[in-house]
């Protein structure tokens, strides 16, 4: 796999923004919408020695009646990742 390429400001913001875009159509598409009353993303980029590494807490506040678990939320959390280093190696890499 290629290197990261030499990453600005303003790619960072861009990579946070991207991210958090893949995230919540992930969850928008794993999870029912209506059982879903508020989604809080937050996404922590550490890009030191040429190394970027990307963390998130997803909170989800679920309807009373929801049905919703853990599992189900991760597994859409996994697909982002995956969508978001097809991201990062399509307009990062050198």
């Amino acid at each position: 796999m290629s290197k990261l390429k030499l990453l600005s400001q303003d790619d960072l913001a861009e990579i946070s923004d991207r991210f958090g875009e893949i995230l919540e159509v992930e969850v928008s598409k794993s999870l029912p919408a209506k059982e879903i009353e508020d989604l809080d993303l937050d996404i922590v980029l550490n890009y030191e020695d040429e190394q970027l590494d990307v963390d998130v807490d997803v909170g989800v506040s679920f309807d009373e009646l929801s049905e919703i678990n853990q599992d189900q939320i991760m597994s859409a959390i996994d697909e982002a990742y995956l969508k978001f280093d097809l991201f990062i190696d399509e307009n990062f890499r050198v």
